[in-house]
């Protein structure tokens, strides 16, 4: 690679990367914003071109304070929110990989993944080339420069600094997860011995191992298993690296992410939660269920089965709950309560439907862990009954000074708690309230009426016992429309970001035009 002087020619990179690079990292304060005011800079124009040296500034500001996992998560994040203009055509090549791999099961997938990996790295690299602008010198890009056996080295070249590596490797991991580790285990490490820095370029080596291993949880759990993997590693980088570190704070964020809800867990790690006694009153959807007869079938069942049956049945509910977006409140023995709404709602409609949702993902869940059980030797694997609730409670902190528990009361918890409590075994109660928001997406069957003490309606009580057909069908051809709008609204955008190119170069055409005129005058002037 021929090296580029220093004084010869300013390197950029687009606004809409530093743009994107300010967003991934605002989960740790103003950093990007505050590398900005140094270089003088207000706003960023996503359509202008910047010195290069700006986002790595804004790399070492956050690698200095929060450590090397600070910048993977970052990479991470950023690889999230650009997988879709990084690699336009993923999705829809995974699918065809996906489909031969079911026409081979017994291959040992190297073929398929070597024609994969060699679209990744050509689309991947012809994106990343193109982001950058300044020299013709340097090759930048994204290349696999040796494979075997599942084993590719890859090699890409940027307009960044060496202490970046990982938050490039941080992009790659994600795209790796997101597309093929449903199919293989794989490892990704860099291969720091082989790079190379200059003026405007870094040279980053890394190593990827594939090793066949279908798996049975879906994308979604895939990504967020290594995306909470990420984040507990950072926290724990971040706590470890405080002045004010001691042995048992070492453990808190650990032991911290186990007994909160994922949502307040992040919240106080960014110091962005409340911990005063408040609450306030809101309109949310409450799940419980619990595992039917759960006395007497723990009673047939040794202590450590029992234990190995509820750890994997609360993992999988849990993972469920999670990726759907639910507040975990708590676990009550052998019950489970969620709910929707808070700290975070995407609205009264889609919180229900998220939850009545997840109850289905949960009800699927079930039968295949009943199936696996049933093929362990349990002879009567655990029947879960599920109730849902839509109305107003209370949320916030509960306690003392001394003491808080995030969590909701009110009569409509108890309202999804009695709908449990009168669930058939692996069914599922709505009340109508939560059906009248999801009654597109299930067929229900109407039960008897519910009265209680304290609450002043009728319950009225809806069965689900199948999700709709046509419903998943429209969801699909929602997901195509979104598709496609995407296509034509980065096809726009590509156009819009051509205009001010177009301008010039007609500005140019008519200045040229214009002098030309006059030349034409003049001379016609002198003859006369």
């Amino acid at each position: 690679m021929n090296i580029v002087n220093k004084n010869s020619k300013n390197i950029t990179v687009s606004g809409a990367v530093l743009l994107s690079t300010i967003d991934t990292m605002e989960s740790f304060g103003n950093i990007g914003r505050e590398v900005l005011a140094k270089f003088g800079i207000a706003e960023i124009d996503h359509k202008k071109q910047y010195p290069f040296e700006i986002r790595s500034a804004m790399h070492k500001a956050a690698l200095d304070r929060f450590g090397d996992k600070a910048i993977l998560a970052f990479g991470f994040n950023h690889g999230e929110r650009m997988f879709d203009i990084i690699l336009p055509n993923g999705l829809e090549k995974i699918k065809k990989l996906d489909v031969r791999i079911k026409k081979n099961a017994n291959d040992n997938l190297l073929n398929p993944l070597n024609d994969f990996m060699s679209y990744l790295v050509s689309d991947f690299n012809k994106n990343i080339s193109g982001a950058t602008q300044g020299v013709k010198e340097i090759e930048y890009g994204f290349f696999c420069t040796e494979k075997k056996d599942g084993i590719f080295h890859l090699k890409g070249v940027m307009a960044a600094e060496l202490y970046q590596e990982a938050f490039i490797r941080g992009v790659v991991l994600y795209i790796l997860t997101k597309l093929l580790s449903k199919y293989f285990e794989f490892s990704l490490l860099p291969n720091k011995e082989k790079n190379i820095t200059g003026y405007g370029f870094s040279e980053f080596n890394m190593v990827a191992k594939f090793k066949k291993k279908i798996s049975k949880e879906s994308e979604v759990e895939l990504l967020w298993r290594k995306k909470m993997e990420i984040r507990e590693e950072l926290t724990q980088q971040v706590l470890k690296n405080s002045d004010q570190q001691n042995e048992t704070l070492k453990l808190l964020s650990k032991k911290l992410g186990k007994y909160l809800p994922p949502q307040i867990h992040e919240a106080l790690i960014k110091g962005n939660y409340d911990t005063g006694i408040a609450t306030r009153r809101k309109k949310l959807t409450i799940f419980f269920s619990d595992i039917a007869n759960f006395t007497s079938t723990s009673e047939g069942l040794q202590p450590e089965d029992l234990t190995k049956y509820l750890n994997e049945y609360f993992s999988e509910m849990t993972n469920i709950a999670i990726d759907s977006g639910a507040t975990i409140d708590k676990y009550i023995g052998d019950a489970m309560m969620v709910f929707f709404g808070d700290p975070e709602t995407r609205g009264e409609r889609k919180d229900a439907r998220a939850c009545v949702e997840m109850a289905l993902r949960m009800q699927e869940k079930m039968k295949e862990l009943q199936t696996k059980w049933s093929n362990e030797g349990f002879a009567d694997p655990f029947r879960v009954r599920m109730g849902i609730n839509t109305g107003y409670c209370n949320v916030g902190n509960f306690g003392s000074d001394q003491r808080l528990t995030y969590t909701i009361i009110g009569g409509e918890v108890n309202v999804a708690q009695r709908l449990e409590a009168s669930a058939d075994a692996n069914g599922i109660l709505l009340s109508y309230e939560a059906y009248a928001h999801a009654q597109d997406m299930i067929q229900v069957e109407e039960r008897d009426v519910i009265k209680m003490k304290g609450i002043s309606r009728e319950i009225k009580v809806f069965s689900v016992y199948a999700r709709k057909a046509n419903y998943l069908k429209q969801e699909k051809k929602i997901d195509l429309n979104m598709d496609e709008s995407k296509k034509t609204f980065n096809k726009v955008e590509k156009q819009l970001t051509l205009i001010p190119e177009r301008v010039d170069k007609l500005e140019r055409q008519v200045s040229n035009l214009s002098d030309k005129i006059d030349q034409f005058i003049n001379t016609t002037k002198d003859q006369g």
